[in-house]
């Protein structure tokens, strides 16, 4: 089998726009889009929203009895801004002049004394709409309006109550039959443009499209939120709702990977992993404060969604942590990105701040009670100081970091005083071409529009496989970077965790399961390029062959593969 031609590979450090960031392997491409230029959403937005403790069951009681809380328990202090009331606050009839309006049997009072309250209170006022014919509803017998066709009466009504961002939901688009539909359309940009201008001109800059990732058809093929929206939006949900329990963190995480990798979120245009289940039923504690570490360096608005009065001290700690609230508000607003993936591990994430320091995130996907470690050295820093962002603990001029940590718990750190290795070592990465390499089974050779030769592998499923010959291997252990395609969206947990997971052996020897993150939305061009993987069982000078086979247990099929690179 033929190696292709070699590339330069500078290792970890890539440059990207017009600064250095961490990243997996080589550069991916930076969507460009013409950004809102309001002003609005430089940082992550941080609030409360109501839904996932009363769903779209809100009252005037309830929002005022919080709205209290929030304030005696200082949460403004922390920098928690905006309250939001969420579905279940409409009218089921409209105004006679076109205008929405709110349910009296809920709200006796109206929207304007809550909203003022709350300004007294130091926050600021967050409404809730669909650009729907209807408005998405937990209680589905009798459906609210939407604000389709009735943008501008909206916008006026929302800016008559204080609102200074809306939140605008997707269900309903074409009636009472048809609640979250998952399909790609061709109208979210015209759709929720319409929305947008209404609320640009009445002054309302605030604005998060919450279509739950689903793509739009646009004239070159799929795309995500993240392409389109920053014309008509100031952010954008990255994926549908989150629910209770682990497997829906790991589920928005994974769709998330590619959006930061791809420079795709930043000031004005935030992906929105949705509110937090901080406090809720469903995860440790251990599980909660990793949930939170995940949406906090990923640059995620943090919305607290949670009974602000039955809020126990442990929940309340995690949720006012400074120095992870410090890390989101930062003023670059770089996400954190994968660094590796240890599959079945742990995950490695690091992103820079504005100030040269540096957000490091370990996660534990061990599910076990254990040590977790980094050597700074895989990051490209010969020593820095560290500060524990759980703990609070400092130490100075570091070279690596160890911590005692519970299931699926995680290591927050930021550093400082950083000694970067002066030269990054280069390689020259050798490439093998998937489509070169024996394909066995099911698995045959597709185009592709985005890969590296125009082609690549897929239908790697049940008895099917995928051998690469011709591996020069150095030791026993080394790193393979794979340029893959995974465009299989879960948006709940039982439709799986985004990843497509492969079985990975090195001549013929035990199988490494390796769980690769989604890409996209288009097989024929979202690839991911560089996700590094540590194999074992190489033969010193020899010849090696990797082959991969699916992972049933994980996903149907393994992604689609482009190449493998090697040094």
């Amino acid at each position: 089998m033929a190696l292709v031609e070699s590339e330069k590979y500078s290792f970890v450090y890539v440059r990207m726009k017009t600064q250095s960031a961490i990243v997996l392997g080589t550069a991916l491409p930076v969507y460009l889009a013409v950004a809102l230029q309001d002003g609005f959403g430089q940082t992550p937005i941080l609030g409360f929203n109501t839904y996932n403790d009363v769903a779209c069951s809100p009252n005037s009681t309830y929002v005022e009895d919080t709205i209290n809380a929030l304030a005696a328990k200082g949460f403004a202090s922390y920098g928690y801004r905006y309250f939001q009331v969420d579905c279940g606050w409409q009218g089921f009839q409209r105004l006679d002049n076109g205008s929405i309006t709110y349910d009296e049997s809920v709200f006796p009072g109206g929207i304007k004394p809550l909203s003022d309250l709350a300004i007294s209170k130091g926050f600021q006022w967050s409404m809730y709409t669909d650009q729907g014919l209807n408005a998405c509803d937990t209680l589905t017998d009798k459906l609210r309006p939407g604000s389709l066709g009735y943008e501008t009466e909206d916008a006026a009504m929302f800016r008559a109550w204080n609102a200074e961002y809306v939140k605008v939901d997707n269900c309903y688009i074409n009636g009472p039959l048809e609640n979250a539909p998952k399909d790609p359309r061709t109208d979210f940009p015209s759709r929720f443009g319409n929305m947008s201008s209404a609320l640009q001109d009445v002054g309302i800059k605030g604005m998060l499209v919450c279509q739950w990732g689903v793509p739009y058809q646009s004239p070159t093929g799929l795309q995500g939120p993240a392409i389109w929206t920053p014309a008509v939006a100031t952010s954008y949900r990255v994926s549908d709702d989150i629910a209770q329990g682990w497997p829906n963190v790991q589920r928005i995480m994974n769709q998330a990977i590619h959006v930061n990798l791809n420079d795709a979120s930043g000031p004005g245009s935030f992906a929105d992993m949705d509110l937090l289940e901080v406090g809720n039923a469903g995860m440790t504690l251990e599980e909660q404060k990793s949930h939170f570490a995940i949406w906090a360096m990923f640059k995620s608005a943090l919305m607290i969604s949670t009974s602000i009065l039955d809020m126990s001290q442990e929940v309340y700690n995690v949720l006012t942590n400074k120095m992870l609230i410090s890390i989101n508000q930062d003023n670059l607003g770089a996400p954190v990105k994968l660094v590796q993936r240890y599959s079945d591990d742990h995950d490695v994430f690091a992103g820079p701040l504005a100030n040269g320091d540096h957000a490091v995130l370990l996660l534990d996907h061990s599910n076990e009670n254990r040590v977790i470690c980094i050597d700074f050295a895989d990051l490209g820093i010969v020593s820095a100081d560290v500060e524990d962002l759980w703990s609070g603990d400092n130490t100075q001029g570091a070279t690596l970091f160890s911590a005692h940590i519970g299931p699926h718990g995680n290591a927050a750190l930021r550093l400082s005083n950083i000694s970067k290795i002066e030269t990054p070592p280069s390689y020259q990465l050798q490439y093998i071409e998937a489509e070169s390499g024996r394909l066995e089974g099911g698995a045959n050779v597709q185009t592709c529009s985005g890969c590296s030769q125009g082609s690549k592998v897929g239908y790697i499923g049940s008895g099917a496989t995928l051998t690469f010959e011709g591996i020069r291997a150095s030791k026993d252990s080394m790193d393979i970077y794979f340029d893959y395609i995974d465009c299989e969206i879960g948006y709940l947990s039982t439709q799986g965790l985004n990843v497509r997971g492969a079985s990975i052996s090195v001549n013929s020897g035990p199988a490494q399961s390796v769980h690769f993150p989604l890409t996209g939305y288009d097989w024929d061009k979202d690839l991911l390029k560089g996700f590094k993987v540590s194999l074992s069982g190489f033969q010193d000078g020899q010849n090696n062959i990797l082959t991969i086979s699916a992972l049933p247990a994980v996903s149907q099929f393994a992604p689609d593969f482009d190449r493998i690179g090697f040094y």
